[in-house]
């Protein structure tokens, strides 16, 4: 994959923007929570500028906002008042975290085992006397 940095932080950058959505249509029960959202938010928009700038260690902050998607993601599902768009919203959130993260780690080290992979099962090549 050639510009696996540039697609995974467009990636983030929709989820922040899925976020910013977010602070409009879900009913916070307390400033903290307020707070934390708008934490995870400046934490969505900075992953997104060190990925763009190709820093190889901002894959490992994926993490953590994928943690705090699947945290998010059972907290409102739990809660029966929650608006049905707010719920779509932390899924896509979710799914598209998962792809960044993808992007950057797993499918280059699945290119890199399916290299291998080939170079180890190819047929010795001899030449015929």
């Amino acid at each position: 994959m050639k510009n696996k940095y540039s697609l995974s932080s467009n990636l983030i950058l929709i989820t922040f923007l899925i976020g910013i959505v977010n602070l409009f249509f879900y009913d916070y029960e307390s400033t903290y929570e307020l707070a934390v959202l708008i934490f995870i938010l400046i934490l969505r928009y900075a992953i997104f500028v060190l990925i763009k700038r190709r820093f190889e260690w901002s894959k490992y902050l994926l993490v953590i906002i994928i943690a705090r998607s699947i945290y998010r993601l059972c907290v409102v599902f739990a809660d029966i008042d929650a608006v049905p768009v707010t719920k779509i919203n932390l899924i896509l959130q979710l799914l598209m975290s998962v792809m960044a993260f993808a992007v950057l780690f797993i499918f280059p080290k699945m290119k890199e085992w399916a290299n291998d992979r080939r170079a180890y099962f190819r047929p010795a090549t001899h030449p015929q006397h």
